[in-house]
């Protein structure tokens, strides 16, 4: 299948547990499944079949540059790098790609569109969301941007999946319209900001999971597969 799964998302969304999760979940199926973990700052809690923290650990970039932690962590992804050739990897059913708590560190460097060009087979996008954090209508507009993006800056196929569910389940894409229907500039903004929800996976359905407990990890599976079938090469 040769299937890549990036996992995406802002800190504390749950992409690391996610991960180890998901891993287990695959492996369960008989699907040959490995992880590798793209964060410097920190060891993975899963056993991870490639490690960038081999090659670059923002704590001792920190000391050896003198720096402070946002400018290791960018130091670090410069460095990294060097190392892109020795993270991607082949020959597995999936592989999941855990990335940096900071989004950006991985949306806007060298280092993650270098990776993804060198990916072999089909790999989609995971932006995770915590679904607790998104109780408003304002903050629902920030998330549908940020998912948009990503879609757009990486040129590959992404699911926006609404984790920690078993804690606050979002509203749906209208009811959100409705709270903003006689709100003004911001309701402005947010019909405008509902054109790109064409560039997301919303378009379709949301994906509600909650990695901790797994619930939801039948509807991801099924959508990473609609995803593949739909774009990937199946000649």
């Amino acid at each position: 299948m040769d299937l890549n799964v990036i996992v995406l998302g802002p800190a504390g969304s749950g992409k690391s547990l996610l991960t180890e999760n998901f891993l287990v979940y695959l492996r369960d199926r008989g699907y040959s499944s490995v992880a590798v973990n793209l964060d410097t700052a920190s060891p993975p809690r899963y056993e991870a079949f490639r490690d960038i923290r081999d090659y670059v650990k923002t704590e001792e970039v920190m000391d050896r540059f003198q720096l402070g932690i946002n400018g290791a962590l960018l130091k670090s992804m410069e460095i990294a790098g060097s190392y892109v050739d020795r993270l991607a990897v082949s020959g597995y059913d999936f592989v999941l790609y855990d990335t940096p708590g900071q989004l950006e560190l991985f949306l806007f460097s060298d280092f993650g569109i270098e990776l993804i060009e060198r990916l072999e087979g089909f790999t989609a996008g995971l932006f995770i969301v915590d679904s607790s954090r998104i109780k408003d209508a304002a903050r629902f507009s920030a998330m549908v941007s940020q998912s948009a993006t990503i879609s757009l800056m990486l040129e590959i196929p992404s699911l926006t999946v609404f984790n920690k569910v078993d804690l606050h389940v979002p509203q749906s894409i209208e009811k959100y319209r409705s709270d903003l229907e006689n709100e003004g500039v911001l309701g402005e903004f947010f019909e405008c900001l509902l054109r790109f929800i064409e560039v997301t996976s919303m378009v379709y359905r949301p994906v509600l999971i909650s990695a901790r407990n797994g619930y939801g990890f039948d509807d991801l599976f099924s959508a990473l597969n609609e995803l593949f079938c739909a774009c990937g090469d199946l000649s």
